[in-house]
């Protein structure tokens, strides 16, 4: 059961392009399908339907895509990322009495077998945070410009569609996404 139900909210399921965007991103794991999705999910704020009566379902659909975008970077990117911690290109390998080879020297070059397997596991360490590192920043900048496009269109949810802040907030707090994007939806939708 969804956490949408479990909180007595109506299932609202995500926009028929923002969902064939999200299905390619969980299958891919691409983040420029998450920007596509946020794509899909604003292609229509400021913009009111033609017949009133659509206003609301519009709404709940709209909110629902962001929430499910958001969801994305909750689930996938790394809670203690952080951009400015980035990985060293070579590893510096150990050397005999506390001497030091030169980094990115080949491991076969370390003569001491015990410090050469050392060494080479530290290599593969390395290229796997290096992989880590790239997968995560591609994914904290596609979530920093998600973020920046759902304010304005959750907003818009609101004002445009006249969705009420009560139920935004309903949706946010039954949603599972990371709680810094739960408070900048909130004052979106307040503003």
């Amino acid at each position: 059961m969804s956490q949408a139900t479990d909180a007595g909210l109506p299932l609202v399921e995500p926009e028929p392009d923002v969902a064939a965007k999200l299905a390619e991103y969980d299958t891919t794991r691409e983040p420029l399908a998450l920007k596509e999705a946020a794509d899909a999910a604003a292609l229509h704020d400021g913009q009111a339907p033609p017949n009133p009566s659509l206003a609301l379902p519009l709404a709940r659909q709209r909110v629902a895509s962001w929430l499910a975008i958001l969801a994305r970077f909750k689930r996938d990117l790394d809670p203690t990322f952080n951009p400015n911690d980035k990985p060293v290109m070579r590893i510096r390998p150990p050397g005999p009495d506390g001497l030091q080879y030169a980094p990115g020297v080949d491991p076969k070059d370390v003569k001491d077998p015990a410090m050469r397997e050392a060494y080479i596991a530290a290599i593969e360490a390395n290229r796997e945070r290096i992989a880590n590192f790239g997968r995560n920043a591609k994914l904290f900048e596609a979530h920093r410009i998600v973020l920046e496009r759902a304010r304005p269109s959750v907003a818009d949810a609101h004002h445009t569609l006249g969705l009420p802040v009560e139920e935004i907030n309903a949706m946010l707090l039954a949603a599972d996404i990371l709680p810094p994007d739960r408070d900048a939806l909130r004052a979106a939708a307040q503003g």
